[in-house]
């Protein structure tokens, strides 16, 4: 069921709806309230994807929780007469009462598409992609999922619920899993029409436009609506058994192919809605894994969780065509996986990869030596990258990949080389409360902010934060509207000028060769305490480089010594502009970079953009960060604080990312499968302000000893293979 009916959702309802609508119910908006998982979700760490005859070997490998889809929806419902069949009620039974005998929680992939029967009865029920009926004359079939999407914001949604209900209480279930029921981007339906106009006193928009804002507004409706459906189950489920959950899988929390969807399938608040929410993890979409793609999309979903469980599957299927399985290496598999605990994920392994069900076992079974320092832990705060959902959807949707995604990798990848404690938030975290958290926020071309967040931000820098932005951030409103200037051009210290114009004319006659070149600039530099730094000055001696990347016009600060980097970009006839301006605004500091290192950093990546990136990290945030690993840059280093009846602890994990075939094969086409492992040593780790009372290496419990340099505490973790965490007694 897992990859083929969200699959099917995503580009079937675009085809089907020219993008896909809804969810809810017609009446009075609810207000957001993000689920509380049951208790024993907490304690989750691994979980298993089954063929319902493979719980056995998922309760040796040491699953907690296992997903497996064993029934359909039915209709009609039991109370009305219907029910599942007796052999479909067999096979559930059995497989609720062998879960419990071993001790795993069972979660049913439900995949929530109405059954034909229902679907021939209630043709209205269906998502319809257009106002002329078109939906009413297609015949449901069984083979073909298409014929049959459900539109939840009308009596399906119910149904749904419904089904579930009776699932639960029938065979006491642990919960639901979905492979889809997200919401179209359009949807004539007659529920879906009667309720738009009964909400906002309109007509649903004639199509998916989302250079129309009166479109932008409805996806946002959308997207309130599947809300309400999911707050309805939710209440219904935990009405029969407060420890019943939702895990259920989402599709725009931190996988590369999923972030380019657009119009969106569901608003990413709607994660807090899960109990935990899950992604398919594909390390190959972009770079073949080789890149910080798959550690960023772990980090984004722990952070669209809310900082709760969440859990990310490597998938196995290396790039190409035909995809498979061949010859993929059991270690790879593990490394995926423990990448995934390392960025505060839950390891979830499929048992059912041909061929592959001892490496799932193995992995599930590593990830067994650490629970202990899994649960409960919260990432250490420091700096916080803002990963604006707004953003993507309303100011890059004409371009995702090169407007929205390069800046904030490039910001992520800066702060992982740097080993710089970095947690990812999203839009509704821009707030006092949150903010106050940390000593340092990034806005990566963050352009769409509503008037609340950039107050937010703004009085957070006033009393003493500090702030790094880059290109247009704060340009646009939460919707995308462009605004004349800078939202936060008080604190940026200057004004919105455009962007730099490319030459008109080519200056020689190869012009495929120019465009290739274009967004280059010349950064030239001075002495500053951004620029102050040993490496960079072995990197750039002349204190000049060729940048390449997103660059936005500005004006000229009142104090012209608060400009440490210019750029004059090619074909500029005017003086240099600034291109990074350093200032003091309240008790805080800003920087705010014209030319987008972020960008520039994952796209043309040089060592400089990184170096500057972090310095500029460290001197907005006025103090350094409280522990440092120092370690190559293959080093990923992540900082968690984990408190529970034992006490409170720092938990440092480090993941080696090394692999030994790269850069072997054709470019365009190498898969960065890892084999082997080569051993990290002299990792260090240093405490400044209060220290742990005892450190040591799990799994294992190597004691690490800790000595005192000046001010700093430093400790050396033991050769690191593929992961280890530092655990620290506070």
């Amino acid at each position: 069921m897992k990859p083929v009916t969200r699959r099917t959702f995503l580009a079937g309802a675009t085809a089907l709806a020219a993008a896909p609508p809804g969810f809810g119910a017609a009446g009075p908006r609810l207000a957001f309230e993000e689920v509380t998982p049951p208790g024993w979700v907490q304690d989750v760490t691994r979980m298993a994807f089954i063929a319902p005859s493979a719980a056995s070997a998922a309760a040796r490998a040491g699953a907690q929780v296992v997903h497996t889809n064993v029934v359909w929806p039915y209709f009609p419902l039991r109370r009305d007469g219907g029910g599942l069949s007796k052999d479909d009620a067999r096979r559930l039974r059995d497989l609720a009462t062998e879960c419990r005998r071993l001790k795993m929680k069972l979660v049913l992939g439900l995949p929530p598409f109405p059954p034909v029967a229902l679907a021939t009865k209630h043709p209205d029920w269906r998502v319809h992609p257009d106002d002329r009926g078109s939906a009413l004359e297609v015949v449901a079939r069984e083979d073909d999922l298409g014929t049959r999407f459900g539109c939840n914001l009308g009596p399906w949604g119910d149904y749904l619920i419904e089904i579930c209900a009776e699932l639960l209480s029938d065979y006491k279930l642990d919960g639901y899993s979905f492979d889809g029921n997200y919401h179209p981007s359009l949807c004539f339906c007659p529920s879906c029409k009667a309720a738009y106009r009964a909400d906002r006193g309109r007509n649903v928009p004639a199509k998916v436009d989302l250079d129309d804002v009166a479109y932008r507004e409805y996806l946002v409706w959308r997207g309130e609506q599947l809300e309400q459906h999911y707050h309805k189950l939710q209440r219904r489920l935990k009405g029969i058994d407060a420890n019943a959950v939702l895990m259920s899988w989402t599709v725009n929390a931190g996988r590369y192919g999923h972030l380019l969807h657009s119009p969106r399938a569901m608003p990413t608040r709607l994660n807090r809605l899960f109990d935990l929410p899950m992604q398919e993890w594909w390390l190959d979409e972009t770079n073949f894994g080789a890149s910080v793609a798959p550690a960023f999309g772990a980090a984004y979903l722990r952070a669209v969780a809310g900082d709760r469980p969440c859990a990310s599957e490597p998938y196995l299927m290396a790039r190409g065509n035909p995809a498979g399985t061949d010859s993929f290496p059991a270690h790879e598999r593990l490394t995926r996986s423990l990448l995934a605990v390392a960025n505060g994920n839950v390891a979830a392994e499929s048992l059912s990869w041909p061929g592959h069900e001892g490496s799932a076992q193995t992995s599930l079974r590593e990830v067994a030596r650490r629970p202990r320092w899994l649960p409960r832990a919260r990432p250490l705060p420091w700096a916080a990258l803002l990963v604006s959902e707004q953003t993507r959807q309303f100011y890059a949707y004409k371009d995702i990949a090169g407007r929205y995604l390069p800046h904030v990798y490039g910001a992520f990848r800066a702060a992982t080389e740097a080993h710089l404690p970095l947690t990812l938030i999203n839009d509704w975290d821009l707030d006092a409360k949150e903010l106050a958290r940390y000593r340092v926020l990034v806005l990566a071309n963050s352009a769409a902010l509503s008037d609340a967040q950039a107050s937010a931000v703004r009085e957070y820098v006033r009393g003493g934060g500090g702030l790094v932005a880059t290109g247009e951030a704060s340009l646009c409103d939460e919707l995308g509207r462009p605004r004349n200037d800078f939202a936060l051009a008080d604190l940026f210290g200057v004004g919105y000028r455009g962007r730099p114009k490319a030459p008109q004319k080519w200056p020689m006659l190869d012009e495929a060769f120019w465009r290739e070149r274009s967004g280059p600039a010349l950064l030239i530099w001075g002495d500053h305490a951004l620029t102050r730094d040993a490496r960079l000055r072995r990197l750039v001696p002349g204190r000049s480089v060729n940048f390449r990347g997103p660059q936005v016009a500005v004006s000229e600060p009142r104090a012209a010594g608060e400009v440490v980097v210019r750029m004059r970009p090619e074909g500029w006839a005017g003086a240099p502009l600034p291109a990074a301006v350093l200032r003091s605004f309240g008790k805080g500091r800003v920087a705010y970079f014209a030319a987008a290192l972020d960008a520039g950093l994952w796209s043309h990546a040089y060592p400089y953009q990184r170096l500057l990136l972090a310095r500029a990290l460290e001197w907005a945030a006025g103090v350094a960060p409280p522990v440092e690993v120092v370690a190559p840059l293959c080093v990923q280093a992540s900082y968690f604080v984990q408190t529970d009846r034992a006490g409170r602890r720092l938990v440092i994990h480090l993941f080696n990312g090394v692999n030994t075939a790269a850069g072997h094969g054709l470019p365009a086409a190498e898969v960065p499968l890892r084999e082997e492992v080569l051993p990290i040593h002299g990792i260090r780790v240093l405490f400044r302000g209060e220290a742990p009372k005892s450190l040591r290496c799990e799994p294992g419990g190597k004691v690490v000893p800790l000595r005192r340099e000046g001010a700093v505490t430093v400790g050396e973790a033991p050769p690191l293979e593929v992961h280890a965490m530092l655990v620290g007694e506070l």
